[in-house]
């Protein structure tokens, strides 16, 4: 361990619920332990109604952020996440310069869970966002990735050579666990899907694959639960609401939203098979979580999802948006106990190799060579 400052810019809950904010959370937690001066500052994005106001926002929190570097004492280490790029790429691109003018020591390091830019929608926000991500990425003097995926990911936007650590998430092992105490549905059989009731996350190809295996294939044992934050898309949530009430299937659908840690490990321990139809994925903290529970995966073949789960090896891997075989490979599951079992049995041993410590630690040995430099 150096003797440096820790600044961390970027979003700390205190009750963290995404893969994103448990990552954030843990790892702030962590280098507190370590390092006697870890500081953190956040902010909310302005709210904007036109693409003008939006850049004028950001412009106005890029230049106000610089005033941080005039404070800053001795050796500093400045942490962003990906995810506050918009309010900190001419940041990062001004810091270069003034830190050689000002005689500061301060290395600015991204933590990158993935990239937007491909979510962006229209080709315009998709060249801006990749535009502003290229500017914030190629001003880092290093950069913390969280799988190999995304690692690949940020390599075709460096238009230089610069150092890289891949820290996997973790596992928290001590709020999702095994629960020998629930006992299984025996009239029902539960899907579980984790994460945002949004579009990104393919909820409406889930309820759509949902209503194929009740109402066109009959199979009328089955639960779906859907656990997550419902009011990030207030609108899409009304919509897949209204299609599920339609096509008479909602009696079967229950709707838990965000849920504490205990509840969440009941659902995990009462659920059969994990579904998780989403667009795109950095890494895909709920599929680890599904794993350790011993769970057989239906996934899309989307983002960094297919480094985790193996087509026939541990789950079963379908196309985005493509409801049909979501449904089809959800019934060869239901129909095969023995599959289910054997990719159960084959998630677990692969989840129990990720561990917090073992990642944060070779963050803390990154940190520490980045003023060799």
């Amino acid at each position: 361990m150096i003797d440096c400052k820790i600044l961390m810019l970027l979003p700390i809950c205190e009750s963290p619920v995404t893969g994103g904010e448990i990552y954030n959370r843990k790892l702030y937690d962590y280098l507190r332990s370590k390092y006697v001066t870890v500081e953190n500052i956040t902010w909310q994005t302005k709210p904007h109604n036109t693409k003008l106001q939006f850049f004028l926002n950001s412009l106005e929190q890029n230049l106000s952020s610089l005033k941080l570097l005039k404070r800053l004492e001795g050796r500093t280490i400045i942490l962003e996440d990906i995810s506050t790029s918009s309010d900190l790429f001419l940041f990062n691109f001004l810091t270069i310069f003034t830190r050689r003018l000002l005689g500061k020591e301060v290395r600015v390091i991204p933590i990158v869970t993935h990239l937007y830019a491909p979510l962006a929608k229209g080709r315009l926000n998709k060249w801006l966002k990749l535009y502003e991500e290229r500017i914030f990425l190629n001003c880092a003097d290093g950069i913390i990735v969280i799988s190999e995926f995304t690692k690949s990911s940020v390599e075709i936007l460096m238009c230089h050579s610069t150092d890289m650590v891949v820290a996997y998430p973790g596992l928290n092992v001590s709020s999702i666990r095994l629960s020998g105490e629930c006992v299984k549905d025996k009239e029902n059989l539960h899907l579980l899907f984790v994460g945002y009731i949004t579009s990104r996350k393919g909820v409406d190809t889930l309820i759509d694959s949902f209503r194929i295996l009740v109402i066109d294939y009959g199979i009328r044992n089955l639960i779906l639960d859907l656990v997550g934050d419902i009011t990030r898309d207030p609108s899409f949530f009304r919509e897949i609401a209204h299609s599920s009430e339609t096509a008479g299937i909602r009696d079967k659908i229950r709707i838990h939203g965000r849920v504490e840690a205990d509840e969440l490990e009941r659902l995990y321990a009462m659920a059969d098979i994990f579904v998780f139809p989403s667009h795109w994925e950095g890494f895909g903290m709920v599929l680890i979580e599904a794993m350790y529970n011993r769970l057989p995966i239906v996934a899309t073949n989307a983002g960094a999802i297919p480094f985790l789960v193996k087509d026939g090896e541990n789950g079963i891997l379908v196309p985005v948006r493509d409801s049909e075989k979501l449904a089809k490979s959800i019934k060869k599951l239901i129909e095969s106990p023995e599959l289910r079992r054997s990719f159960g049995e084959s998630n677990y041993q692969l989840a129990i190799q990720f561990n917090w410590n073992k990642s944060f630690s070779n963050i803390e040995s990154f940190l520490d060579k980045s003023f060799d430099t």
